[in-house]
């Protein structure tokens, strides 16, 4: 059953919904009444409907692209139940591909909603935001900007207020294995193609009296001068827009702990989600959270004042907009600074990847430490869950550590690359689609490399239908012989951050994590249930006789050698220089022109 809309049908059903009323301006003027003038849906029932559904959202969209040249919108994907999920790309003049932008000065904000379907306040921010940059007091800034905006990634999901798509995906957990078609289609045709120096990913949740949270990427495994940019110089701009309408802004998520230290705790800082990925693959990125909306924080951050019920939904998606809205004005007011942070954070990765003077470390293991100490608003009690009727919630400003720095506790050489045999092809695929270079040897070749071996892999939970896997164990340095047709993946190239974070066994978000070598690894039983093989065979190989063991007793030793030493983990580092002859891996599909056609 397909759910996508014939245009005809849009615009027809348009000419009876937008009739020509004054509305609120975001200046808070009223504009006058015209024709060209188009209110979203939320506008039209007040905040009152709980967030757009699919068909008047899409309505919306096609109609605002009919009314002006400087938008365009493209289908990236259609998902299970049928539903287009599109870009819209707004610039003044219009840009129509990513090659129009080859040699632009102008920066590309992404702003993508709804990656959990009943999160909406992002997605009906952002269809003003498109409007008023298409009609509004917004449009001086597409001369200086390029904005992309996903309406909503997950429209499966929002039809039925549900976080995962119809899959059971959570899509804010995809960025590493792409099991979904829409992350997978986000990844390989907009940050991929479009190659955006911001990505803001909006969501509902984090603490009240605060009208937006936020945060950008903490993992240090990014790069300094990208998390600084964003945490240094954007935020700031964005909280001090807050302020100016009689609202504030903090650090997602709320008050917590940190070995047993009472602060401000943010979320965890995991690659497969989407403001660390992005940062990990060079592009300034920020997480929009929207709290419940029951108090604000008023009169520049000095008093919190409580929200009615029937007028929080319009201040949770006002936070939004100026959130939205000071991304791109950063980014207009701000080209230079911005491009050149995103080009030498991808220059200065390549660089790094490719030097093996055992200069550059990699973090394997971090832990979460005070930043800094801030003021903030926390609920007398604790807890910021929903009020209960007739409860009555005060708040307190006080003075607490903020946990958002991790430092690292562990790190490792950066290799100048690694080598996978055949047998791991199928992850190739996977390298592919997020941007890495592969290239396939075409000759057998006998290198030394750090072989790592896992003296234990256990199964740390169950979840996006994988048991996550941990790891422990040691490298060694050995000559290894490859056959042709294995795999060499240089660091040196614009994605080496996510490279070896993904390619290291031990990090807490890789490939072994998600189950992409199964094939070659095990989980290993506990060390009672070692010792208690050890010891059967052992005994077995004690009650061989001679002739027995002349024919098994190599076998039992091998055995017992294995369950010493550890599995091999068949993700080889290079940490020299070397010529090896081979050609680069280019996806099956670039050879058909009508792959992607239906």
């Amino acid at each position: 059953m397909s759910h996508r809309l014939p245009r005809t049908t849009m615009l027809l059903a348009l000419a009876l919904a937008f009739t020509c009323i004054p509305v609120m301006g975001q200046s808070g003027a009223t504009h006058p009444i015209s024709p060209q003038w188009l209110q979203t849906p939320a506008e039209r029932t007040d905040y009152q409907q709980g967030g757009t559904l699919y068909e008047p959202l899409m309505e919306f969209v096609y109609e605002l692209e009919s009314r002006s040249e400087v938008m365009n919108v493209l289908k990236l994907t259609e998902t299970l139940m049928g539903r287009d999920v599109v870009l819209a790309v707004l610039s003044d003049p219009p840009v129509f591909k990513p090659e129009d932008l080859a040699y632009s000065k102008k920066p590309i904000v992404l702003i993508v909603n709804n990656v959990h379907g009943g999160e909406v306040a992002g997605k009906d921010a952002a269809m003003e935001i498109m409007r008023d940059l298409v009609m509004g007091d917004l449009r001086p800034l597409l001369d200086e900007v390029v904005v992309l905006v996903v309406p909503t990634i997950n429209p499966d999901g929002a039809e039925l207020r549900r976080r995962t798509n119809e899959e059971g995906f959570d899509m804010n957990r995809d960025y590493i294995k792409l099991e979904s078609q829409e992350i997978q289609a986000l990844v390989d045709q907009v940050l991929n193609d479009w190659r955006p120096h911001i990505h803001v990913d909006t969501h509902h949740g984090g603490a009240a009296p605060y009208t937006l949270t936020f945060q950008t990427n903490m993992n240090p495994a990014g790069d300094p001068n990208i998390m600084r940019i964003g945490n240094e110089r954007i935020l700031p701009q964005v909280r001090e827009a807050l302020r100016a309408e009689n609202y504030d802004g903090f650090w997602y998520s709320g008050p917590g702990q940190v070995d047993g230290i009472a602060g401000w705790f943010p979320t965890s800082v995991e690659p497969r989600k989407q403001h660390v990925y992005s940062t990990l693959a060079n592009v300034v990125g920020f997480l929009y959270e929207t709290p419940s909306g029951s108090h604000r924080v008023v009169d520049g951050g000095t008093r919190v004042e409580a929200i009615p019920e029937e007028e929080r939904y319009k201040h949770q998606g006002r936070g939004q907009y100026i959130g939205q809205r000071e991304l791109i004005r950063f980014a207009a007011e701000n080209p230079a600074d911005l491009m050149k942070v995103v080009s030498e954070a991808r220059s200065d990765a390549i660089a790094r990847g490719n030097d093996d003077t055992d200069a550059e470390q990699i973090p394997i293991e971090y832990e979460q430490v005070a930043n800094f100490n801030d003021s903030f608003w926390r609920r007398v009690g604790g807890g910021r869950g929903r009020a209960a009727p007739g409860e009555t919630v005060e708040y307190e400003l006080v003075e607490a550590p903020i946990f958002t720095k991790w430092e690292p506790t562990r790190t490792a050489t950066r290799p100048w690359g690694y080598l996978l045999p055949p047998s791991l092809t199928k992850v190739v695929p996977l390298l592919l689609q997020h941007d890495i270079t592969v290239k396939q040897l075409t000759e057998p070749v006998e290198l030394e490399v750090e072989v790592f071996y896992a003296t234990e892999i256990t199964h740390a939970q169950y979840f996006q239908a994988h048991y996550l896997k941990a790891v422990k164990g040691e490298k060694r340095t050995e000559t290894v012989s490859l056959p042709a047709g294995s795999f060499f993946i240089p660091s040196g190239q614009p994605m080496s951050n996510f490279i070896s974070y993904i390619l290291e066994p031990e990090t807490n978000d890789n490939l072994v994590t998600w189950g992409f070598l199964d094939n070659v690894l095990r989980v290993t039983p506990s060390q009672e249930e070692l010792a208690a093989q050890r010891a059967q065979l052992e005994e077995r190989l004690a009650g061989l006789s001679e002739a027995e063991r002349s024919q098994f007793g190599a076998r039992f030793e091998r055995q017992l050698e294995q369950l010493t030493a550890g599995q091999q983990v068949p993700i080889y580092r290079l940490m020299t220089k070397t010529n090896l002859k081979g050609e680069l891996v280019r996806p099956f599909n670039e050879y058909d022109a009508s792959r992607y056609l239906r």
